[in-house]
């Protein structure tokens, strides 16, 4: 659950978790661009860093740096209001879509950093959907691969980040 405190902070990354709610029908291969797309457009507009993420059937992990004077509610506001609006008209529902709290925690250290973009681009291994993490196209992990058109061919670019020496959140 969230906690309040760390969604008031910039210039931290945050790695979230959002679900949908429990009766909302699952995200399928045609509702994940849709999602790249909000992410993407409020990237742009915003100005925060997209470090990582991983889109699951239910639900979504991102590794977000936010800078200064942008908070990580903004950010997480304006991706859940713009995805909601959009999947509600192309599926014609309405209603809650997202689940209201969310998981977030500071990443403190490099090796956190390392540890929760692992558990991302593994996700869907444990979940059973692919054999290998670069299997499943709705990630990142394929972001970090030497072969510039792997990189290429990724829906969605993130940006590389380097810590700043001794960092702490």
């Amino acid at each position: 659950m969230s906690n309040v405190h760390r969604l008031r902070l910039s210039d931290r990354i945050v790695f979230v978790t959002v679900n949908l709610r429990p009766r909302i029908k699952r995200f399928s291969d045609f509702d994940y661009p849709v999602i790249f797309k909000v992410l993407e457009t409020s990237r742009r507009r915003l100005g925060f860093l997209l470090c990582g993420y991983v889109l699951m059937p239910d639900h979504w992990h991102a590794l977000i740096w936010t800078g200064y004077p942008l908070l990580m509610w903004q950010v997480l506001h304006d991706v859940k209001q713009v995805t909601t609006l959009r999947f509600h008209a192309l599926r014609r529902s309405q209603g809650p879509f997202w689940q209201h709290p969310f998981g977030d925690r500071l990443v403190r250290h490099e090796k956190e950093f390392n540890d929760r973009r692992q558990y991302m681009h593994l996700n869907p291994v444990r979940k059973g959907w692919v054999k290998r993490p670069q299997d499943w196209r709705w990630s990142s992990y394929n972001n970090f691969a030497l072969d510039k058109a792997t990189v290429a061919g990724c829906p969605l670019q993130i940006d590389y980040v380097r810590l700043p020496e001794g960092y702490r959140a």
